[in-house]
């Protein structure tokens, strides 16, 4: 009896709690302690009455459309949130809000369209997120701003068709990554530089075979990768740096690819690999695949994959083939025999031509497509021309992408691929670079400041690329003020900064702009303002008499000083004594006098001032002036002249005394007939006697005219060398001024 009753109170009881703890989930909810299920209930927005202290909520198979901002900002328990199969194409921001320790968030199929961090805030702590199923085909770059933890994401089967260069970036603590089935085409080259801790990735069912045939290493980073799968890429081929980077990748699937050949040491490059899976039927068994048969020898790889080519070998599984028949020689693959440039460099609205051609052995249809940036172009402007060469043996086919009035859309990496049915060549990527000429936004003005004050000046420039700006003064680099440390530059505003600008600072400032278009100059005068100053001004001095005056007055001033001359504070003008030279720095007065002693000044005067430049000048008589050796010499010149007529009247008179006897000579009669005259020469005797003096007077006077006319001589002689010495002395002294 007792037992009776003791079951008949515990299913009262349970039948109490059940009915308790059903109210308290919420309508058409079932509790299972902090698990909460209200999966496939219709529900068309979250219940509010779902208890807070839930760490396990379940609302699979209903018909949520929208999820409200801070629509689960009580359920600071809860861990595990599924939201599958509903039909939610909404999240609005902060939808998650106050999940403190959400760890796994399921919203598979589902109609969410992009990833933001808007409706991700708040899940610091989540650590695994499933979106497959849905229609996502943009993921914001910050999205995973707030998801620094997630280990676990999956985006399959989505419309995703890129992969960016921060479309995961914060996502430093991620393991495994599956991305399969959507149309990825193009992933950056940096793409998964953001991922260091990624063991798996899942690409499986995209069409990123350009990655593996190109060989761009695009996976370089993934250093802890060590599962990767790429079954269904359409890859071709695999180039000899398909897998740069994947240094710990023990697995890769590439099934159920039209695999037809494996460049040299492809994966020589994956030293841990010990299983690879490879099941093409279309492998070029020729001597380039020796070495892929050695290495999966070496490896102990088996696998199940075949010949396609040559005939002969079609069908043949390459475990079973040996090294020895690979002997086939064509090239039916294309083979590029013209690249476009490395790098071109294009002004803009400019035209640019691309060309590419590629030979095969085959007579395969060769097809050409051209990428940029990884990227295929849509309806290009291409011109293909073929030809076979006259052998028959070889054709070669050319492909020309025209690209016209280029701007900055077309800048980029561009590819030629070529392919038919036994493979496919990738060309280099040409850089192609839009440029413009640099052209100036702000022009630098000429600048007038006062010593002391500081000096600014303007300049900025745009161009592609953006050009560098550079500032150089009078031509060259050696800036006073940069030495001094007074120069500042500050490149956000466009400003070049002088402070406490010098007179050393002033001349001309050149604002360039360089960039591989080209460099354009701006220049800009800057004056540095001074009032007017004395740099070596007149001195007070005594002079003789005669000697020139020199004043000097070297000034220094911007604007340039206007300089006046005054004596006793009367103006000076120039005269045939005074000079004013040197742009009236210095003035010269010749053949002083004591008229000229008196009180010089200089007056300089600018827009900002003026200054006076002072002296005394002192005249004192000279004991022996110019005038008096000239007056000395003309007198010892007349004395010299007269003492000579005198001694020489002396000498004549003398001489002709003594021509004529004082008694005659007695005369023998033999001699008689000689002195017939007798008496007409003693009368001349007598004549010449009384006639001396008058004949001397004659000619005294006729030596004194021609000692008079030679004294002539001699006085202008000594004029002319006196002038001689005179002007010499004046240009010895200007000489020595100068």
């Amino acid at each position: 009896m007792v037992g009776v009753c003791f079951w008949v109170s515990y299913m009262v009881l349970l039948f109490s709690s059940f009915t308790y703890a059903k109210t308290k989930c919420g309508k058409g909810c079932r509790c299972l302690d902090t698990f909460i299920d209200c999966a496939s209930k219709g529900l068309i927005t979250v219940p509010q009455n779902i208890p807070k202290w839930a760490a396990h909520l379940e609302m699979n198979r209903n018909k949520l459309t929208v999820i409200e901002p801070l629509t689960f900002h009580d359920f600071e328990q809860l861990k595990i949130l599924k939201l599958k199969r509903n039909q939610i194409n909404t999240l609005k921001d902060g939808a998650f809000y106050g999940l403190k320790k959400i760890e796994k968030l399921l919203l598979d199929n589902n109609y969410i369209t992009v990833i933001t961090k808007g409706w991700l805030y708040g899940l610091e702590s989540l650590k695994e997120l499933s979106l497959s199923h849905n229609h996502i085909s943009q993921i914001n770059d910050d999205a995973w701003e707030f998801c620094d933890t997630l280990a676990a994401l999956d985006i399959s089967f989505n419309n995703l068709d890129s992969i960016k260069e921060d479309t995961f970036k914060n996502l430093a603590s991620l393991q495994k990554l599956n991305l399969n089935s959507n149309n990825i085409m193009a992933i950056k080259d940096t793409a998964f530089s953001h991922l260091p801790k990624l063991k798996s990735l899942y690409l499986n069912n995209n069409q990123i075979y350009w990655t593996i045939e190109d060989g761009s290493g695009v996976f370089q980073g993934l250093d802890e990768l060590t599962r990767f799968h790429l079954m269904e890429n359409n890859i071709t081929s695999i180039n000899s740096n398909a897998f740069l980077g994947l240094k710990n990748v023990t697995y890769i699937n590439l099934a159920n690819n039209n695999i037809t050949s494996v460049q040299n040491n492809a994966f020589y490059k994956v030293p841990a690999l010990k299983q690879l899976l490879i099941n093409s039927t279309s492998l070029l068994c020729d001597r380039n695949l020796k070495w892929f048969l050695e290495w999966l020898s070496l490896k102990n790889i088996t696998l199940q994959a075949s010949c396609g080519y040559p005939d002969w070998l079609r069908g043949m599984l390459i475990s079973n083939i040996s090294a020895s028949n690979l002997t086939w020689d064509e090239l039916p693959k294309p083979r590029l025999i013209e690249e476009p440039a490395l790098e071109i460099m294009a002004l803009k609205g400019k035209n640019v031509t691309l060309n590419c051609k590629a030979v095969s052995s085959s007579t395969s249809n060769m097809t050409f497509l051209w990428r940029k940036d990884n990227e295929e172009l849509i309806n290009p402007n291409v011109k293909v021309m073929s030809r076979t060469y006259p052998d028959g043996k070889s054709v070669e086919t050319s492909s020309v992408l025209n690209l016209f009035s280029v701007d900055n859309s077309h800048a980029g990496k561009y590819q030629c691929v070529v392919s038919n049915s036994y493979g496919t060549t990738y060309s280099v990527k040409s850089l192609i670079s839009v440029l413009v000429y640099p052209t100036f936004l702000k022009t630098p003005k000429n600048v007038q400041v006062q010593a002391g004050e500081t000096a600014k000046l303007e300049c900025a420039a745009t161009g592609e690329p953006p050009p560098e700006v550079a500032w150089h003064k009078d031509g060259g680099n050696d800036f006073p003020a940069a030495t001094e440390r007074r120069m500042h530059v500050l490149p956000a505003d466009d400003v070049f900064f002088i402070v406490n600008v010098s007179p050393s600072d002033a001349g001309v400032y050149s604002c360039t702009a360089h960039n591989a278009a080209g460099i354009a100059t701006a220049d800009a005068k800057l004056e540095v303002l001074q009032k007017p100053h004395v740099i070596k001004g007149p001195e007070d001095r005594e002079l003789a008499a005669g000697e020139p005056i020199v004043l000097q007055c070297m000034v220094q001033g911007v604007p340039k000083p206007t300089i006046t001359w005054f004596k006793d504070n009367e103006p000076l003008v120039a005269t045939e004594r005074h000079f004013i030279i040197a742009e009236n720095q210095v003035i010269v007065i010749v053949d002083s006098f004591h008229n000229d002693s008196g009180i010089y000044e200089c007056h300089l005067n600018n827009s900002l001032g003026q200054e006076i430049g002072r002296s005394r000048i002192i005249i004192k008589p000279s004991v022996l002036d110019t005038s008096n050796i000239l007056g000395i010499i003309i007198i010892a010149v007349v004395c010299c002249a007269v003492i000579t007529s005198l001694i020489w009247v002396a000498i004549i008179y003398q001489t002709h005394r003594s021509s004529c006897p004082k008694e005659p000579t007695p005369i023998h009669p033999t001699e008689l007939p000689e002195s017939t005259d007798c008496a007409s020469e003693r009368s001349s005797c007598k004549d010449s006697g009384t006639a001396a003096p008058g004949r001397i007077m004659i000619g005294l006077m006729v030596k004194l005219a021609r000692w008079r006319k030679r004294l002539h001589k001699q006085l202008r002689t000594v004029f002319r060398q006196y002038n001689l010495i005179k002007r010499y002395k004046d240009a010895r002294y200007f000489q020595l001024y100068c």
